[in-house]
């Protein structure tokens, strides 16, 4: 089953040849701070997939509450989910090892939208879609 959740905003960006990339990302994710939502479960949304995940791509930042008219699907498809902790070590070691099983043909990425999903206890899953 599709999920709707309300859009925060959203920045293009680009993994390895954006200088921004951190600070882009860092001051989207601050947009949260003042609607307060902290407890509340929260998405990184990736999509608009240039080709790879070394090509340009869009991050949305979303929530389930209502905080804006502009309401963004999440599509009832095929994933591949990951755990990990909220922080950015344990974020980034995540992606990388999501990076490596697709290097090695591990992980048969679609491309179409994957996305993170911040829960208030700090735990955060991975989805990445998959043919």
């Amino acid at each position: 089953m599709s999920k709707v959740v309300y859009l925060i905003g959203e920045i293009r960006t680009n993994n390895f040849t954006d200088k921004n990339l951190f600070e882009k990302i860092g001051s989207l994710w601050s947009k949260t701070n003042v609607l307060n939502i902290e407890n509340d479960i929260k998405y990184g949304i990736y999509h608009q997939y240039e080709s790879n995940y070394h090509g340009d791509y869009t991050l949305a930042i979303a929530t389930e509450t209502p905080v804006s008219k502009e309401n963004f699907v999440i599509p009832d498809q095929e994933y591949a989910v990951f755990e990990c902790l909220q922080d950015e070590h344990s974020i980034t070691e995540t992606w990388k090892k999501i990076w490596q099983l697709e290097e090695d043909k591990n992980l048969n990425r679609k491309y179409s939208l994957d996305f993170e999903k911040y829960y208030p206890d700090g735990k955060v899953e991975i989805h990445i879609a998959i043919l």
